[in-house]
């Protein structure tokens, strides 16, 4: 051992505290089982602001790729659900067609538990509702979508999940570290790993860095849970080399326009939306910028665009989200390499052409119409299962498990927290 590491010891190690890290380690530990969650970011508590939103974003929001596609990564406690728009869509049907891995049972416990379903009508902003109606009359089943919202403590004066939830009504991977926390689960803030240590096809814990130094934590498991991104640095610098060779990111651009009436602004992100085009590889949402973001589209846009800015309280707004090939490669140093391809642009394009169809019909001016640049969703894939994991989780490497988006063996194309955590309950109750 180095001289000056600090040694930990635990039965299970869970590097990560999103919606994958968060579920296994509440498991285990209401289980009774010796647990430590190590986290990258810090347990960032004055959520809902903006200066918290840059400290807990991955190089302050300016996460790229090489080709120049932003990306959003949360480094912080509960991770990029701490932002999230609490869209809770089902897994995609494909991961039980293909794959044989049926996580209806989990899907059903957790939308029990965390009472999972559309928002009441009372939360329905005017801007949703009238896209809505503009949306059902050019022949789109545009509905309430699910979420993990308790509307009881929700109302429209604070349309901020997209910076953070400061009334606590949006279930955040938070609280099940929190419920871990509160059955003697141990963690630990500010803990980068950088390494899984194994010997003989068995892990024996992790080496990483922290604020007081350098540290090994010697564990019987690992279940990596870092995000796309993170855990296929981690297994990359680790020897696994397959990590990060292709992934997905769901490619998502808005289209917007000027209204006469109130805009999408007043409503909460993500309430309505249509699956019609799934199969097409599109999903499509009312959902806007929050306004520092808004009008720094504006400024990149040009001169004549920071105008726009003044009327941004009547902008309507819809979100296009597509699904992408399995391309690009993310490096053992954690840069990454992501083209737009001409099937990802086109699927963005045909969402615009739908998008202003509907803005025309709520109203719009047409010559108001703009179109925010395509940007990153949650990248995922990296690590794939059927590929680099049984259908256990588990990697060729006995005791090293992987619990968050990269596992996913499949474009997914939509919000993939609920499969995320089902997956988590799936791995504890059945595999752990």
């Amino acid at each position: 051992m180095v001289s000056g590491v600090e040694r930990l010891s635990t039965r299970t190690v869970v590097v990560g505290s999103g919606p994958g890290g968060a579920t296994v380690a509440r498991g285990l530990a209401k289980r009774g089982e010796d647990v430590l969650v190590l986290e990258r970011g810090a347990y960032h508590r004055r959520i809902g602001t903006w200066p918290t939103m840059f400290r807990m974003m991955d190089r302050m929001g300016m996460l790229t790729s090489e080709e120049g596609t932003m990306m959003v990564r949360l480094l912080t406690v509960g991770g990029s659900t701490v932002t999230f728009c609490g869209v809770a869509l089902p897994p995609p049907a494909w991961l039980k067609e293909r794959h044989g891995i049926d996580l209806s049972a989990f899907v059903t416990e957790t939308q029990d538990e965390l009472d999972l379903a559309p928002l009441p009508e009372r939360l329905l902003g005017e801007g949703a509702l009238r896209i809505q109606d503009a949306a059902r009359k050019e022949g789109f089943a545009w509905n309430p979508l699910p979420k993990f919202i308790d509307p009881s403590l929700c109302d429209l004066s604070c349309p901020k999940c997209m910076i953070g939830c400061v009334k606590g009504a949006k279930w955040t991977a938070r609280k099940y570290v929190d419920e871990a926390v509160g059955a003697h689960a141990r963690l630990v803030t500010q803990a980068r790993v950088d390494e899984v240590l194994y010997d003989g096809g068995r892990v024996t814990g992790v080496r990483g860095t922290s604020s007081s130094g350098a540290f090994v934590v010697e564990a019987e498991r690992v279940v990596l849970a870092a995000g796309g991104i993170g855990t296929a640095v981690i297994l990359k610098a680790s020897g696994f080399a397959d990590a990060g060779r292709g992934f997905f990111i769901d490619p998502l651009q808005l289209t917007t326009a000027i209204s006469p009436w109130q805009g999408s602004s007043h409503d909460i992100p993500m309430t309505c939306g249509t699956t019609d085009l799934a199969d097409e590889g599109i999903i499509m949402t009312d959902v806007i910028d929050p306004w520092p973001l808004y009008m720094f589209g504006l400024v990149m846009g040009g001169p004549r665009n920071p105008k726009y800015f003044v009327r941004y309280p009547r902008t309507l707004s819809i979100m296009t989200k597509s699904r992408d090939p399995l391309t690009g490669s993310i490096s053992a140093d954690g840069r990454v390499s992501k083209p737009f391809g001409e099937q990802e642009q086109a699927m963005l394009r045909r969402g615009s052409e739908i998008a202003q169809r509907i803005l025309r019909r709520a109203g719009c001016h047409m010559s108001t119409v703009m179109h925010a640049a395509p940007r990153g969703a949650h990248p995922g894939g990296t690590v794939r299962i059927g590929e680099m994991l049984d259908n256990d989780l588990q990697t060729s490497v006995a005791g090293l498990y992987v619990c968050d988006a990269s596992v996913l063996p499949e474009p997914c194309g939509w919000p993939p927290v609920l499969t995320i955590i089902s997956l988590g309950k799936r791995l504890v109750q059945e595999r752990l």
